[in-house]
């Protein structure tokens, strides 16, 4: 009868040793850092080597393993979390990408300061730390007034957010308008607060310190095309790195709508990565909604070549764009993504 316990300890080892190995809390923070630390050092070596093919493959093979590194040591974290860690190891490795780009066309090599400095900005152009003003830009200070002023206004929204839910709620309001409701107030107080907030202010602050970074979001309500709003108005860092990793390497063996179908196509893998994977649901959906917009903008040039842009009368193109960022805009902020990371900001769980 003594063995059946010695069993029963063997048997549990074999069990625990084919369960993943769960790192502890204050490790987890540190190997991530250190992760975002190696991308830049080894990112600006593989920039010096002189075959591109050879730059490429490499820089392209560091993203895609600090990637999956990243998601294995947040396995057991929760998914806001594995979607920062995501986020920041997917920003710093395609700075990366866009340097090695760059630097095959413009031979100026970044300084290692300026290469750190390239890294503490959103922004994806790395020349724009490649020179310093010896004074502040003129209109650095409007910068950080409006990007505070955003700011405050996103957190109202968010609080106005929380507020309708909750009154809901309480007074037995309907629930699907209630929730439809708040969620629109909480992702525009999200938007306002960040996209035109804080990175207002922190373009400001390195216009105050002579580098010319710019609004990454710059009225998007005004697009009259779909070409307009991503290319010049909403998220301009992601619309730098994808004209520079995607668009102008493959322009010359695709042509310019395989190209731009190509980018979009890449954006959704992008977001699948950053919203489908953190939560481990929906795959696909994110992927889908930036391949509609491929098709679009397909679409829009196509209408061009026949003389008949969008854009042509401005508010019947604001109303294309409208209807094709937001009627399929539920792939892209699917139920499992609200739920996991979104939703419990205002307490909906």
């Amino acid at each position: 009868m003594a063995a059946f316990p010695l069993l029963r300890i063997s048997h549990d080892c074999v069990r625990r040793s084919d369960s993943p190995v769960r790192l502890g809390d204050s490790v987890i923070p540190a190997l991530i850092l250190l992760i975002c630390v190696c991308i830049p050092v080894l990112g600006y070596r593989m920039a010096q080597l002189q075959s591109m093919a050879v730059k490429r493959s490499l820089v392209w093979g560091m993203t895609v393993s600090a990637l999956l590194l990243a998601d294995r040591i947040m396995l057991f974290q929760s998914p806001a979390l594995r979607m920062i860690a995501i986020i920041g190891v997917l920003l710093y490795a395609m700075k990366s990408v866009t340097y090695v780009e760059c630097s095959s066309r413009d031979k100026r090599k970044l300084p290692v300061l300026r290469w750190i400095a390239f890294h503490l900005w959103i922004g994806m152009r790395p020349y724009v730390f490649a020179k310093r003003k010896a004074e502040p830009y003129r209109d650095a200070r409007k910068y950080i007034e409006l990007g505070i002023k955003r700011f405050l206004l996103g957190l109202l929204l968010v609080v106005l957010s929380w507020f309708l839910w909750h009154s809901a709620v309480q007074w037995n309001w309907n629930h699907r308008y209630s929730m439809i409701g708040a969620t629109a107030l909480l992702l525009t107080g999200l938007s306002f607060a960040g996209h035109f907030g804080l990175l207002n202010i922190w373009a400001g602050v390195w216009r105050w310190a002579g580098f010319d970074c710019q609004q990454l979001f710059r009225n998007p309500a005004m697009s009259r095309s779909l070409n307009e709003f991503w290319s010049k108005r909403w998220n301009l860092a992601f619309s730098e790195m994808t004209t520079l990793g995607v668009y102008r390497p493959l322009i010359g063996v695709v042509g310019k709508n395989g190209a731009a179908f190509a980018s979009f196509l890449f954006s959704g893998i992008l977001h699948e990565l950053a919203i489908s994977l953190p939560v481990r649901q929906s795959f696909g959906m994110p992927l889908f909604y930036f391949v509609i917009h491929g098709a679009g903008i397909v679409i829009e040039r196509t209408l061009e070549k026949w003389d008949l842009p969008v854009s042509g009368v401005p508010w019947l193109g604001r109303i294309w764009t409208f209807v094709w960022l937001v009627l399929p805009v539920p792939l892209l902020f699917n139920p499992s993504f609200l739920k996991s990371i979104i939703w419990p900001i205002i307490g909906i769980y």
